[in-house]
């Protein structure tokens, strides 16, 4: 509830729903309520703010108050035993005393009144009675008053800085102030209403606004009075209203029965009467005594009207000109300024859109009428009361209506009527402004249900709250819907979605609301919009910017509710691309922001908290990928450079800030200018390479980088000490040290999975490969493609490297004979990386195939490569295309004769399981055969022969 300001300021702002946005609700909870204490409360409760506290009278009379302060949020409560039959918040707005102690005046079984006044400190709801007046007393302050009449009913209409008006037997109003000590009740006004004799016993419902007393008879009238002195100053005849919309709809209009309540707009502009028969009537008041001028019955003459200046203000000055000008007949511009003849004509021509521009509203002439701001009942004349009838159109909210927009904007009555299937139990209007009225009606078995009554397109919207709800009165001029649910005490919102109104509440309210109610309510992720962090910044509004950032997170970051694994392998790369790049206008901002603020030597602090929101932010989102994702594909790491490159920019500003190395002693040389490091003694006694060791073990590399500096050695560069890091773990793995190896890896910055294959993968080294492969196996990080390179790999090796003599008979052709030197000579090339040469000096280790070379061979190649070392009867599984391709390449004429002497017999699919060779196509001799001219030839002759048999 503290957060009560800026929910209504950001609900209110952006003016009166459109029709568009009437299918829009937004159920919010404020606060939590325990459910025991919802228990104790009665049908309907009555808020008070600043402090917060609730109260319900129960269906036995007693008075149930619950704190809803930060400090107790429910848990405070305490039970007033009654009976009583009504009470009242003390109205505080406006109060030149703000008290922390809520007070309230209640209304006893025997008329008695009494001030409670509550301590909702350290989450406590202690009740203190102030004052009491009984019935005796009261009606004693009455006959004093020279007004003789007898207690019968008595109805409390206000409560204000120790103030009170009571409505007394229906007709008498009796204003009193009670006393902060032991000092008697005085009287302030006491007085009858002027009401016609038969109305006085049919009064069924009364309402005070702004110093105006509307009251509602049974027999179908209201009677509007001034409060002050009791002025009759107009009335209502509600039985027009079915006259006014036959005429309208040239139609019998539909049946209404008699009317139960009343409520006002607090601008006095609309009111709404609800009947008995589930129907609301909805009385623009302006437009009836426009149409009825004789039921308006103050009148007021400006010549009469005393002409006085402002007080403090000399008889020659402008403004005095200005006002005086206001009481006149006509009107004149006195200040002949360029920048004031525009704002007249642009006020002109706004006004001639609006079809009541030129008439003053009803009330123009009461003398006593209050501010609607204010809560207080002066008696003081208000200055608006002066100003001519032709300039009052720009003083009032009940002209910023379009009345062009509406559905009818000549009629004065409107009406609601809910469906007769649903039978409620009470129809209530709990609030009414120029544009919509709120109603809460109950329904047998279904509970309260909320209905938002659209007074221009006469639409409806309604929300159902359930059988263990219970509705909310607030005073106040904003229209607010609270309700008291399971959860506690609810907002309810029509025409706005969730991320408009946090939106607006960014800006009309604060950050921190905003955090504090996304938390209370479970609200996820929300777009907080660009222009609400450029508020924060001009503002200085640290919290803006870090809340802004916060609701950003969320983009990168996995939900509490799921797996990390699970989300970031849901959340597309190309998503996450999106949203960084969607991120970078704010981050420029932020970036020109901590570049401008630096320059101001007074904003330098403000600089420094807003670079160090702004690096948390961008490390935590670099940081949380990298844990969690094992390796960057195109788009990731894309969306990685692009957040590196403003910590780059950024880090230009934190070298000019006081900071220092982690463990850094703040010792400086002289010569050097750089601080010493803690590890020096321990360093200088080990090699380079295990002084790089131990800082990258220990994530010391900062300071390592300093040591090496102040030696001069190359490794004080981030590259060169990187690439040392490197060979430290190509060393330990061929300790086959894999758990020191990965973490160097991972401590350097890199993805340990991704490295570990790409050194198993590039690797020449046969024991650091295997090892390797047999690690990553276990992990199951190889793609099946990657198994099967392994494995003919494996196989090649094992072929070559073996004792296996090769047994082919090469049957050469006189005069085309391959030399088998010539073939020796070609095959040493391979051998010569699959063998040992005691010559090399290469770590004097067998050289192996590179994985990944086998890694791009194709199946053809693969089988060109294993050919050569494997029998003739194994011939079979391979493709006819390495094969042939094979044998023609060498000449094999022997082997190739078999082949076509077998070819004429494939055709007869009985003989496959027999044959020896694999199907022969013309498309393989045609598309694979590497012989020479002859050889070509002589197979061609071969294959016309049998094709000629």
């Amino acid at each position: 509830m503290a957060a009560e300001e800026g929910v209504a300021s950001a609900a209110s702002a952006g003016g009166s729903w459109g029709t568009a946005a009437m299918g829009r609700v937004l159920p919010m909870l404020l606060v939590p309520v325990p459910a025991e204490a919802m228990g104790q409360l009665g049908s309907r409760a009555q808020l008070r703010t600043q402090p917060e506290a609730l109260g319900s009278l129960t269906a036995a009379g007693s008075l149930q108050v619950l704190s809803l302060t930060p400090g107790s949020r429910g848990g405070g409560r305490c039970c007033l035993e009654g009976p009583f039959w009504h009470f009242l918040w003390e109205d505080s707005r406006n109060s030149s005393t703000p008290t922390e102690k809520p007070k309230l005046l209640a209304l006893g079984e025997n008329y008695e009144l009494l001030i409670y006044e509550f301590n909702l400190k350290d989450g406590r709801c202690d009740a203190t009675i102030l004052y009491s007046c009984s019935r005796e007393a009261l009606q004693k302050l009455i006959d004093d008053q020279d007004i003789s009449i007898s207690l019968l009913s008595l109805r409390i209409l206000s409560f204000h800085n120790n103030t009170s008006l009571l409505f007394i037997n229906k007709c008498v109003i009796l204003h009193i102030i009670f006393p902060e000590r032991d000092a008697a009740i005085r009287v302030l006004n006491c007085f009858t209403l002027p009401l016609p004799a038969q109305a006085v016993d049919m009064i069924i419902d009364t309402q005070l606004c702004r110093g105006i007393l509307f009251v509602l008879s049974s027999l179908g009238w209201i009677y509007i009075f001034d409060v002050v002195d009791g002025t009759y100053v107009a009335h209502v005849d509600l039985a027009l209203h079915k006259e006014d919309m036959c005429n309208e709809q040239q139609q019998e209009p539909a049946k209404i029965s008699s009317f139960t309540s009343l409520k006002v707009s607090q601008d006095l502009d609309v009111a709404v009467i609800v009947s008995s028969s589930n129907s609301a009537v909805a009385l623009n008041l302006n437009l009836y005594f426009r149409q009825h001028p004789g039921h308006l019955l103050c009148e007021r003459i400006l010549e009469d009207l005393p002409i006085q200046g402002p007080k403090g203000v000399d008889e020659d000055d402008p403004v005095n000109s200005a006002y005086n000008m206001k009481l006149a007949k006509f009107s004149f511009q006195i200040d002949r300024s360029w920048k004031a003849q525009l704002s007249s004509l642009n006020e002109t021509i706004k006004n001639s859109k609006l079809e009541v521009s030129c008439c003053a509203p009803w009330f123009q002439d009461i003398l006593h009428l209050e501010s609607p701001e204010s809560g207080n009942h002066s008696t003081s004349v208000q200055s608006w009361a002066f100003i001519p009838q032709d300039i009052m159109h720009g003083q009032y909210n009940v002209l910023q209506k379009d009345h062009a927009k509406t559905s009818d904007p000549g009629r004065s009555w409107k009406i609601m009527h809910i469906s007769e299937q649903e039978e409620p139990i009470e129809l209530k209007c709990v609030s009414v402004t120029g544009f919509t009225a709120l109603f809460t009606w109950e329904v047998e078995r279904m509970g309260y249900t909320i209905t938002l009554w659209d007074l221009e397109t006469q639409g409806m919207q309604c929300f159902s709250l359930g059988t263990k709800c219970i509705p909310v009165d607030s005073s106040g001029d904003q229209q607010l819907c609270f309700v008291l649910t399971e959860n506690g005490l609810s907002l309810i919102l029509f025409g706005l979605t969730q991320e408009e109104f946090l939106n607006r509440l960014m800006i009309h309210g604060s950050a921190s609301t905003v955090d504090t109610l996304c938390h209370l309510n479970g609200w996820g992720r929300c777009s907080i919009p660009i222009h609400a962090l450029e508020a924060g910044i001009e503002n200085r509004q640290l919290d803006t910017v870090n809340f802004f950032l916060k609701s950003k997170e969320n983009l990168f970051n996995p939900s509490s509710k799921s797996s990390v694994s699970d989300q970031f392998d849901h959340l597309s790369s190309h998503l996450y691309l999106r949203n960084v790049e969607e991120l970078i206008p704010a981050l420029d901002l932020l970036c020109s922001a901590i570049r401008e603020s630096y320059s101001e030597p007074q904003s330098k602090h403000f600089s420094e908290q807003l670079l160090n929101l702004t690096l948390s932010f961008l490390n935590n989102q670099i940081k949380e990928l990298f844990i969690h994702t094992e390796e960057l594909d195109e788009h990731l790491q894309k969306g990685v450079n692009i957040l590196t490159s403003y910590i780059n920019e950024l880090r230009t500003f934190m070298i000019k800030f006081p900071w220092k190395l982690t463990d850094a002693i703040d010792e400086y040389d002289v010569h050097e200018n750089v601080p010493k490091v803690k590890e020096s003694n321990i360093w200088k006694k080990l090699s380079f390479e295990e002084v790089i060791a131990s800082a990258i073990l220990n994530n010391k590399i900062p300071e390592a980088q300093t040591f090496f500096r102040i030696d001069s050695h190359s490794a004080q560069k981030l590259e060169e000490l990187i690439g040392i890091g490197l060979n430290l773990v190509f060393d330990n793995l061929k300790k086959n040290n894999i758990k020191e190896a990965s973490e160097l890896l991972k401590n350097m910055g890199f993805d340990v999975k991704g490295q570990l294959l790409k050194i198993c993968f590039y690797t020449t080294n046969k024991n650091i490969r295997d090892f390797l492969v047999e690690i990553l196996k276990e992990k199951n990080y190889f793609s099946e493609k990657e198994k099967r390179t392994i494995d003919f790999v494996h196989q090649v090796e094992k072929l070559y490297l073996g004792h296996f003599q090769e047994n082919m008979q090469i049957q050469s052709f006189p005069r085309y004979w391959i030399k088998e030197q010539d073939f020796f000579k070609h095959k040493s090339v391979l051998d010569s990386f699959l063998k040992y040469d005691c010559k090399d000096e290469f770590n004097k280790q067998d050289h192996r195939i590179v994985l990944n070379w086998a890694l791009w061979w194709d199946q053809l190649t693969q089988e060109s490569i294993l050919l050569p070392r494997i029998s003739p009867e194994e011939y079979k599984s391979y493709s006819p295309e390495a094969l042939w391709r094979y044998l023609t390449a060498r000449h094999d004429w022997l082997n190739i004769i078999l082949w076509i002497g077998e070819f004429q017999t494939q055709h007869s699919y009985a003989s496959l399981q027999q044959n020896k060779w694999p199907l022969l196509t013309v498309d393989v001799i045609n598309q694979n055969t590497s012989c020479n001219n002859y050889m070509r030839n002589e197979i061609l002759d071969k294959l016309a022969r049998y094709y000629n048999c």
